[in-house]
């Protein structure tokens, strides 16, 4: 699919546990060194969000919206070439899961 759409296919992702959110962060941040995507703004900017979704339950939505708004940008776009329905019930769409349903309510 990348060489079809210049984008990487949505991965399988794991259960989501507090040992695994954890790692599955510090594998981010290593991934954005291994993209040179780590600069220093980005890395403040990372620590801006983990400290802000600390301090108040208004700026964890804010948080929220602002995610969700990217994640079904980035998945709409690797999706383009999938079968509608397919995309539709992706447990990988964002609009699938529980917390985005949540916050559209």
């Amino acid at each position: 699919m990348k060489q079809l759409t210049g984008f990487i296919p949505v991965a399988a992702l794991p259960e989501s546990t507090p040992a695994s959110a954890k790692q599955r962060l510090i594998e981010t941040i290593e991934w954005f060194y291994k993209e040179g995507a780590a600069t220093e703004t980005n890395l403040k900017l990372l620590t801006a969000i983990v400290e802000s979704i600390l301090c108040s339950e208004e700026s964890y939505t804010r948080f929220l919206r602002c995610g969700f708004d990217a994640a079904i940008e980035f998945f709409d776009t690797n999706s383009q070439n999938w079968e509608f329905e397919e995309s539709m019930s992706s447990p990988h769409n964002p609009r699938n899961w529980d917390e985005y349903k949540q916050l559209q309510h």
